[in-house]
C-alpha cells in the first residue's frame, strides 16, 4: 500500500519502502542463525582510531547509480577485506527495495567480524530497532527528517530510548543545520549516540560534500562525535572535512566501485 502520494520526494519513497517491506515480512528473522553477541561501541572506535576512522558500507544497489554488487557475492567476505583493510565498523544496508538489502546480510557478517556494525535502515517502526539487536547489529541509523516529517509510527525520543535501553547506539543522521542543533540536545549527556551528516538531499538525492563543512564551520559540535555521509570518494575531501571537525567517514558507493576495495580502503584510511 503506498501511504504517500508526494513521491517526488524521494523520501517519502524511502519510506513507503519500509512499511512495505514490514507488510511483507522482510524483518522477520526466524529462518536466520543467530550469534548473541556483546555490544561493540562504535562511537569508542571511532574516538580511539589511531587513523582514519572509516565505516565501510556494503549495498548491492543504489538509487541513484543502480546494481553496485553481483547477488552472487557475498556480503561477509565484502565486510572481512573492509576491516581487513582498515575499517573500524561495517555498514549495512537491510532495506530490500531500494538497496537489495536483507537481514541476512548482517547476520552473515556478523559471524564473520569482530568489529562494530551498523544496521542502516530507513527506521519507521520499533520492530526494526528490535531485529537490529536481534540479529547482531551494534547501532541504528535514525533519520531526523523522518520524524520531523511525521512519518514513523512514533517519534525519535521514543526509538532513540529503546535503542539505548536495548543497547544499541544510534547515529541520529541530519542534513541541516536547524536539524543538527535539534539533535544536538536530543543526545545531550550522552555518551553512546553519534551525530551523522548526510550530504546527500534525500528528496533530490543530490550530493554535496560541503554540507557537512558548512554545519560544522556554523556550529560547534561540542563533545557530540560526527561522521560525514555520502559523496566521499577521495583523501582530500576527508582531510577538508577532518579540519572542519568531522570525526569519521562513513563511505559506500566509492568503495563498493572500486576495482581493488582493499586498496582503496587502505588509502583512505591513511588520508591523515
Amino acid at each position: 500500500m503506498v501511504r504517500f502520494l508526494d513521491q517526488e520526494r524521494f523520501l517519502h519513497r524511502l519510506v513507503d519502502n519500509s512499511y512495505r517491506a514490514l507488510d511483507d515480512g522482510a524483518y522477520d528473522f526466524n529462518t536466520l542463525h543467530l550469534r548473541s553477541h556483546d555490544i561493540i561501541d562504535l562511537r569508542k572506535r571511532i574516538v580511539s582510531c589511531p587513523y582514519v576512522p572509516i565505516i565501510g558500507e556494503i549495498k548491492y544497489r543504489s538509487p541513484s547509480h543502480g546494481i553496485l554488487i553481483d547477488k552472487k557475492i557475498q556480503s561477509s567476505d565484502i565486510a572481512e577485506t573492509m576491516i581487513n583493510s582498515g575499517a573500524i565498523a561495517i555498514s549495512v544496508l537491510t532495506q530490500p527495495y531500494e538497496f537489495h538489502g536483507s537481514i541476512s546480510h548482517l547476520s552473515s557478517i556478523r559471524h564473520k567480524i569482530n568489529a562494530p556494525i551498523l544496521m542502516k535502515d530507513i527506521v519507521v517502526s520499533d520492530v526494526q530497532v528490535s531485529i537490529a539487536r536481534k540479529i547482531g547489529a551494534d547501532s541504528i541509523l535514525l533519520i531526523k527528517s523522518v520524524f520531523d516529517d511525521n512519518l514513523a509510527e512514533g517519534d525519535i525520543e521514543k526509538y532513540l530510548e529503546y535503542a539505548n535501553r536495548i543497547g544499541l547506539e544510534a547515529i541520529i543522521e541530519v542534513h541541516t543545520q536547524i536539524e543538527f542543533a535539534e539533535s544536538m540536545k536530543l543526545i545531550e549527556g550522552s555518551n553512546n549516540n553519534i551525530l551523522g551528516i548526510n550530504n546527500r538531499d534525500l528528496d533530490t538525492l543530490d550530493v554535496d560534500t560541503s554540507v557537512t563543512s558548512k554545519i560544522l564551520t556554523n556550529l560547534n559540535k561540542g563533545n557530540n562525535v560526527v561522521i560525514s555521509e555520502s559523496g566521499i570518494s577521495d583523501s582530500q575531501t576527508i582531510r577538508e572535512l577532518r579540519r572542519v571537525g568531522a570525526d569519521g567517514f562513513l563511505v559506500g558507493t566509492s568503495l563498493i566501485q572500486s576495482s581493488d576495495i582493499g586498496h582503496k580502503m587502505e588509502e583512505l584510511a591513511q588520508a591523515i
